[in-house]
């Protein structure tokens, strides 16, 4: 996921949280993210970044698109793990709140 952020745009520099489940603050801390009100992956806006975690294992993050979830690969249903939460950003001069470079991948 790293990859495909820098890869859409997204953001400029690979991210340096270790764990998956650790990339929410990295998002909001280094790269201009915001935590989105959303607590069902479903309900999450088209390009959102969504956070999860599953116990002592690292987590996992995925990029909500128009027909599902991609992360390394795609899925029509979401991770199963527990959703830690969503992120977003604005597009500059558009006013959306996720980054549509991310849902056009």
């Amino acid at each position: 996921m790293k990859e495909a952020l820098v890869a859409a745009g997204a953001i400029k520099s690979r991210p340096k949280t270790a764990d998956a489940h650790e990339a929410g603050a990295e998002l909001v801390r280094r790269f201009g993210f915001k935590r989105l009100p959303v607590r069902d992956p479903y309900t999450a806006p088209v390009g959102a970044v969504l956070v999860y975690s599953h116990g002592r294992n690292p987590g996992h993050v995925e990029i909500r698109t128009k027909n599902g979830f991609v992360s390394d690969y795609f899925s029509k249903v979401h991770s199963g793990y527990r959703l830690t939460g969503v992120y977003g950003r604005r597009e500059r001069g558009h006013g959306i709140d996720v980054d549509q470079r991310l849902a056009a991948r």
